[in-house]
């Protein structure tokens, strides 16, 4: 961010610094437009659109909750977004209603209570799961939450797993794989397990693999393919 000085209005952050207790918590790249536009979360529960194309400019910045925002996802049809964060709700959202002029508040589509905050919220490449990693210590797969109206009751699949990580250690995020394998999604973990794990999960849940080795002496908190 940068000073209110009229020399820096043209760069990118100028008039959104939200002082010592605001920063950027989470980036998410809107695959509609490759590398050129991103989403952006903040510890104030907003999201921001980025359109590099533009010179950096914010399509829209909205405050989608009152608690720090820890991912985004955007849903392969371009328009469904699924936050989480410290709120202890995810929320899906419909992201064509908001723009950087409009005055009124944004509604979520739908929502679950997860009881506890939430490390990340992703979907799937296909769209049809939302995995979200919680404190609750669980793993829930949600099945066409983009269809979903109002409140979210059950996730289809839950998986006890502890994402307790403590003070010192990143948090737990299981990512999904970017490709499927015959149809199959896949996702990984990183594991409290000793000695130290990193779990390979299918779609439905099933715990597929399980990595150890000598090489992998510490938690691996963040994991991805």
């Amino acid at each position: 961010t940068y000073s209110d000085d009229d020399i820096y209005k043209d760069k990118l952050g100028y008039d959104r610094d939200g002082g010592y207790r605001s920063w950027l918590q989470s980036l998410e790249l809107d695959h509609r437009f490759g590398s050129d536009c991103f989403f952006l979360s903040t510890s104030e529960g907003n999201v921001m659109h980025v359109d590099l194309r533009s010179k950096g400019k914010v399509t829209f910045d909205q405050t989608l909750s009152e608690r720090k925002i820890n991912s985004m996802s955007l849903h392969p049809n371009g328009y469904t977004m699924a936050t989480a964060g410290l709120s202890t709700v995810v929320q899906l959202w419909d992201i064509r209603s908001m723009s950087d002029s409009s005055k009124k508040k944004s509604k979520p589509l739908a929502w679950q209570n997860a009881g506890k905050s939430i490390n990340s919220a992703y979907f799937s490449p296909s769209g049809k799961r939302l995995l979200t990693t919680t404190m609750m210590d669980h793993l829930d797969i949600l099945e066409d939450a983009h269809l979903a109206k109002g409140l979210i009751k059950t996730p289809e699949t839950r998986i006890k797993h502890d994402n307790r990580t403590g003070r010192w250690l990143s948090t737990l995020m299981a990512r999904w794989h970017p490709a499927t394998f015959s149809g199959e999604e896949i996702f990984v973990s990183g594991s409290m397990q000793k000695p130290r794990t990193i779990e390979v999960f299918g779609g439905d849940g099933r715990l597929l693999r399980e990595i150890r080795g000598s090489a992998l002496t510490a938690v691996a908190s963040r994991c991805c393919f």
